[in-house]
């Protein structure tokens, strides 16, 4: 997460890269109204972090945040059309079978994603529209709940809450 809060002029703002903040973001956020916070077990727990963050940051709006476990999202929340929607999807490894099912869902339905993960080049890396990393590429966090990529994970979702409040 080095580098992504920079001081400007005694105050700090927060820069995310193009990979994370890409035009199909950027158009999205602009026209959303229900951003999903999914992922499966410790994931889906800092999920419920990141949630609040971004219901704080989007706090006056129209926009609805919801935290939900990806697989009650593709199971009873999913809908026909979620062109509305932002789905923030978090994976330590990028692939949590759960979790990159319920996005294959959602971006069928039209949903934009941006993923939190720790492993570049996984399948969540591949399947969504934006991605912030936690890890500096070393990536030896992998299928392993540790304390660091939880609260790594927690960071970028305050990151990305920021972000996209800015947009």
């Amino acid at each position: 997460l080095r580098g992504k809060i920079v001081d400007r002029d005694g105050r700090y703002e927060v820069r995310l890269p193009e990979m994370t903040l890409t035009g199909a973001v950027r158009d999205r956020i602009k026209s959303c109204n229900t951003i999903y916070v999914i992922g499966q077990g410790t994931a889906s727990v800092a999920g419920r972090a990141v949630a609040g963050a971004l219901d704080e940051a989007f706090g006056g709006t129209d926009i609805r945040v919801r935290h939900v476990i990806a697989t009650e999202l593709s199971g009873f929340h999913i809908r026909q059309d979620m062109s509305d929607s932002l789905v923030v999807a978090i994976s330590q490894s990028g692939t949590t079978t759960d979790t990159n099912r319920t996005v294959d869902l959602v971006r069928a339905r039209g949903a934009v994603v941006v993923g939190i993960v720790n492993r570049r080049n996984s399948d969540l890396v591949e399947k969504s529209d934006g991605v912030l990393y936690t890890s500096d590429g070393r990536d030896v966090e992998m299928s392993v709940a540790s304390t660091k990529a939880f609260y790594a994970q927690i960071a970028a979702g305050f990151l990305l809450a920021l972000g996209l409040a800015a947009e």
